[in-house]
């Protein structure tokens, strides 16, 4: 059997906060059909530095029966970090790129996930 479903071009603006409410997100991943993931890395002037992620923006798509889907934006990124004093900024970017990739994988055993546009 085979569903069609009408995907609307207009989708919900405001971008959610992962960290605003972590298991409330993650009930969210868990009912929705697919989740789609876009990466941002910190810049750098220099092209042979190693690229360290800075932010993971997030669609989640919930497909309903006869409606439209829904679809939620949500956000992590190195602002959600906790900084330590002791840190300079280059060791800070090592820890957000490593807190981000852990994220990733975490939310891999929670859902359908990939990287890319819908």
């Amino acid at each position: 059997m085979t569903t069609i479903v009408e995907f609307s071009k207009a989708y919900s603006r405001q971008t959610q906060r992962v960290m605003d409410g972590k298991a409330a997100f993650l009930e969210k991943v868990r009912n929705s059909q697919l989740v789609a993931y876009s990466l941002e890395y910190f810049s750098s002037c220099f092209l042979d530095d190693k690229r360290l992620l800075k932010a993971v923006n997030m669609r989640l798509y919930n497909f309903k029966a006869e409606h439209r889907p829904e679809t939620i934006q949500y956000v992590i990124s190195w602002e959600d970090v906790p900084h330590d004093e002791g840190l300079s900024w280059q060791q800070f970017q090592v820890k957000v790129n490593r807190y981000l990739r852990d994220f990733l994988e975490e939310l891999q055993t929670h859902s359908n996930v990939f990287e890319g546009p819908l």
